[in-house]
């Protein structure tokens, strides 16, 4: 209070973090540990002060049911109540649906496909009281090659590439979906280069039946908007990912938003501009990220300032001279 203050006093003001309630969290498919049971949305719902309702995944279901298990261990060693976690199953969306539905939710963490969080969105939104949903999904995480740094070093660049866009079979959150670079015959050796060096990667098994079929779907439907510029060896096995690698011009890019839809595996598409104003222009029809990689030289460093008022808004996370 400053009942002094002048020209009128003001009160005794207080701020106090209160938990929210009840929130839902959704497992993901890829990570059982880090993003499902246990993982960051249900540490920093339980940090907050509210109890945990998770929904398990239909991928690893054993996994789930033993970090639920040392949850409620922990939860009664603790002397908690009991309600503070809770551990539910369900194929579909029906369990998922009504959770959100449910009066005595407050609060939604979810980690997962695109579809599969609007749907959860729009009930959230849809609820006499709605509510407020953390969503994770998609993201096709943008790298920027500048021109400097892609005449300098571009088979490096094409190395470091193909090698973070193939590891687990691409099935990362921050997997490099997008790469932006001004045509020229800079660029032409790096596409070449990546190229090359896919040819000798092997297709990977991919974690599920499910995601190997959205895979192969995802692809399916680039090759009709993109044209294909390489591929790793074909699977030998059931659900096994063979890598992709398309180009596309700046032009059909801004024209076509199919071409920003995430494709969960190890396929990336190259947008060919013809200016640094149409890397400008690409960058601000791009979604919200999870990370953008800007590779670069001090020859570069104008051109990335310029550029980075647009990518701080974009992504949440801004890797320079790495590979998400």
């Amino acid at each position: 209070a400053q009942p002094d203050r002048q020209p009128l006093p003001r009160s005794d003001l207080r701020q106090r973090h209160v938990p929210l309630g009840p929130v839902a969290v959704f497992g993901a498919s890829n990570f059982p540990l880090a993003f499902s049971v246990a993982g960051g949305d249900t540490a920093s719902a339980l940090a907050a002060g509210c109890p945990v309702i998770v929904k398990a995944h239909g991928a690893h279901p054993g996994t789930s049911e033993l970090v639920g298990r040392a949850v409620a261990r922990a939860v009664q060693q603790c002397g908690l109540p009991e309600g503070v976690f809770s551990l539910l199953y369900g194929s579909g969306r029906e369990v998922g649906i009504a959770l959100v539905c449910d009066p005595r939710i407050k609060a939604v963490g979810f980690t997962g496909s695109r579809s599969g969080g609007i749907a959860l969105c729009q009930a959230a939104q849809a609820r006499p009281e709605p509510i407020p949903v953390y969503a994770e999904m998609s993201s096709i995480n943008p790298v920027y090659l500048f021109p400097a740094a892609l005449s300098a070093r571009g088979e490096a660049l094409a190395q470091g590439f193909v090698a973070s866009l193939t590891q687990g079979a691409g099935q990362f959150c921050t997997n490099p979906g997008l790469v932006i670079a001004v045509a020229g015959q800079a660029l032409d050796h790096f596409v070449g280069t990546a190229a090359n060096l896919l040819r000798y990667s092997t297709a990977q098994t991919m974690l599920t039946p499910g995601i190997f079929k959205a895979y192969e779907d995802g692809v399916s439907a680039l090759t009709r908007h993109a044209q294909l510029a390489g591929t790793g060896l074909p699977a030998e096995g059931p659900n096994q990912g063979q890598a992709h690698l398309f180009v596309t011009q700046a032009r059909d890019f801004l024209a076509n938003h199919s071409l920003q839809a995430e494709i969960f595996g190890a396929t990336s598409l190259i947008v060919q501009c013809a200016n640094v104003d149409e890397v400008r222009q690409v960058s601000e029809h791009l979604e919200g990220q999870l990370t953008a990689t800007l590779h670069l030289d001090d020859d570069d460093l104008a051109t990335a300032r310029a550029l980075l008022p647009t990518l701080e808004r974009k992504a949440g996370r801004l890797l320079v001279n790495g590979w998400p």
